[in-house]
C-alpha cells in the first residue's frame, strides 16, 4: 500500500512537471516598445517539455498595466525555422498598431492592397491579429466604433482574431484571394467587427472563406493545447 501511494505520488509530481516546466522555461524573443513609450509587447517562446514543438505568444502591456497575456502566435518544431528568422523585425507602425514579419520572405511577390478595420460594436476589442503570409499585424485597444485604414501588403490569403476587452469573447474568420493575373489596381478590403463575429470582405471578387486560421498554429478553439 505504501508503495502504490509512492508510486502514485510521482506519477503526480511528474505530470505537474510537465505542465508547470513550459511557463517556468519561457524565453523572450523581442521586447518592444512604441513610439511614445505606452505600449510594451514581448513575444516569448517555450518548449513544452518532454516534446521538441514550441509555441510562440504575444504579451502586450499598456502603461505598465497587463493588457493581453499568452496569446499565441505560432507553434513549430525542430524542422520548423527560428520564429525570429520567420518573422522578424518587430515594430510598430504607429502608437497602437505592431506588426512583424514580412508577407513574403523567400523573393517571391505579394499583392498590393488597402485596408479598412472597423469596429462596428459598442465595445473596446483588445487585440485584432491579421495575418497573411509571413506578416503579422496586431491592432491594439480598438474602440469602440472606431476605424482604421492602412495600406499593406498580401499574399493568397488573410486571416483575423480578435477579442474582446470586457468579456474575453473571442472570435476569428479567414479568406483565400484569388486575383486574376493581369490585375494591376490595388485591392480593397475590409475587416469589420459586428456583434460577436469578423467579417473579411471586398467589393471585388475574388475572396472565398477558408479555414481559420493562420497556418502555423491551431485555430482559437484548440489554443488550449498550449
Amino acid at each position: 500500500m505504501k508503495r502504490a501511494a509512492t508510486v502514485f505520488a510521482s506519477v503526480c509530481t511528474a505530470l505537474l512537471a510537465i505542465l508547470v516546466a513550459p511557463r517556468i522555461a519561457t524565453r523572450v524573443l523581442f521586447s518592444t516598445f512604441s513610439p511614445h513609450q505606452r505600449y510594451k509587447v514581448e513575444v516569448s517562446q517555450y518548449r513544452p517539455f518532454p516534446f521538441d514543438e514550441r509555441a510562440v505568444f504575444l504579451n502586450v502591456y499598456r502603461d505598465g498595466r497587463t493588457r493581453t497575456v499568452h496569446k499565441l502566435l505560432y507553434t513549430g518544431d525542430f524542422l520548423d525555422g527560428d520564429f525570429r528568422d520567420l518573422y522578424p523585425n518587430p515594430r510598430f507602425r504607429s502608437e497602437d498598431i505592431y506588426e512583424l514579419g514580412d508577407v513574403m520572405n523567400d523573393g517571391s511577390t505579394s499583392r498590393p492592397g488597402n485596408l479598412r478595420i472597423v469596429n462596428a460594436t459598442q465595445k473596446e476589442i483588445s487585440y485584432l491579429l491579421i495575418e497573411t503570409g509571413w506578416y503579422k499585424l496586431v491592432v491594439l485597444d480598438l474602440k469602440a466604433g472606431a476605424t482604421a485604414d492602412l495600406n499593406f501588403q498580401y499574399a493568397g490569403g488573410l486571416s483575423c482574431q480578435a477579442r474582446f476587452a470586457d468579456s474575453g469573447q473571442r472570435f476569428a474568420s479567414a479568406v483565400s484571394i484569388v486575383d486574376s493575373a493581369d490585375s494591376k489596381e490595388s485591392r480593397q478590403i475590409s475587416i469589420t467587427v459586428r456583434g460577436g463575429n469578423v467579417a473579411i470582405e471586398s467589393p471585388q471578387p475574388g475572396l472565398r472563406a477558408s479555414h481559420c486560421c493562420a497556418s502555423d498554429r491551431p485555430d482559437p478553439q484548440h489554443e488550449w493545447l498550449y
